[in-house]
């Protein structure tokens, strides 16, 4: 199922509802400012007061980092904002403050807006060789014209100290475009990738959220733990074809079934005995 979106995200708030991708121009300008309040943090200022102003005068209720961009110089500067009444004119009012937000984007997407984990279906085709222009160039000329017509400027192995077999068809990249649509033309190109994912966050709370559970260790050989303080009630593990591997109410069951999976790249599936449920990306070596 080439075309299905899977989403990882790794939080404690669910966003099932639309928000605003934020990316600022300078990390150290416009951070959330976090406080503690009715058993929760907080983060709905910043250390600008202009921002602060176009916040205030929304009454957004929340702004929070959006954690684990790929593209280094993008770590940091990424945030999550929400109003919920009027969002397309605060996301308008956002772009327009152009010396602090480098971009503002009315988003549904649970992940990057501008970055994709791609898999190469042969780790001989679709390799980088260079740049021109700022454009990432490969060894194949389908996909580079399509991060020409998308302006693909960042493009990595994901697992570069891994040796095992088929880990080296594993990369992640990063556009000035939408990865959506992105995501739709490297899917056409049938020859160079058997799948890719938008690139999952980790909402964070300025550090201070802490994730449901702990994958441990990922990559893993045959089996991982999972820590958690809250109650699993389903396990299910899904491969990046979209199919279902498995799927149980049983500890002890993925226990004895995660040993026979294949080599590859997963996503792990928990749903807790309050509602909530969390995606996680899972290795096996």
């Amino acid at each position: 199922m080439k075309n299905l979106l899977l989403i990882l995200l790794v939080s404690s708030i669910s966003m099932a509802q639309s928000h605003i991708e934020v990316r600022l121009v300078n990390g150290n300008v416009g951070t959330p400012q976090c406080g503690y309040y009715f058993n929760d943090w907080l983060c709905n200022s910043t250390n600008d007061s202009g921002l602060n102003t176009i916040l205030s005068n929304y009454g957004v209720s929340y702004f929070r980092e959006l954690g684990g961009h790929p593209y280094p110089p993008y770590q940091g500067t990424i945030f999550s904002v929400s109003n919920s009444t009027n969002d397309a004119q605060l996301a308008s009012d956002l772009s327009a403050y152009s010396g602090v937000v480098a971009n503002a984007i009315l988003t549904t997407i649970q992940g990057f807006t501008d970055a994709l984990d791609l898999t190469l279906a042969d780790a001989n085709i679709g390799t980088p060789t260079g740049t021109s222009g700022n454009i990432i160039v490969t060894n194949d000329a389908g996909l580079n014209q399509v991060f020409q017509d998308f302006h693909v400027f960042f493009y990595t192995r994901q697992y570069p100290s891994i040796t095992w077999p088929n880990f080296d068809r594993y990369y992640t990249l990063a556009c000035d475009c939408d990865a959506s649509a992105l995501q739709i033309a490297i899917n056409n190109l049938t020859a160079v990738s058997t799948s890719n994912l938008i690139q999952g966050v980790i909402l964070t709370n300025n550090q201070f959220e802490k994730p449901k559970a702990i994958i441990s260790p990922n990559p893993f050989s045959t089996n991982f733990d999972i820590q958690t303080d809250q109650t699993i009630t389903n396990y299910s593990i899904i491969d990046i074809d979209g199919k279902t591997i498995i799927n149980t109410t049983s500890k002890t069951e993925l226990v004895n079934q995660s040993p026979q999976l294949s080599a590859g790249m997963y996503i792990l599936n928990l749903n807790f005995d309050n509602g909530q449920k969390a995606n996680y990306k899972l290795v096996k070596k």
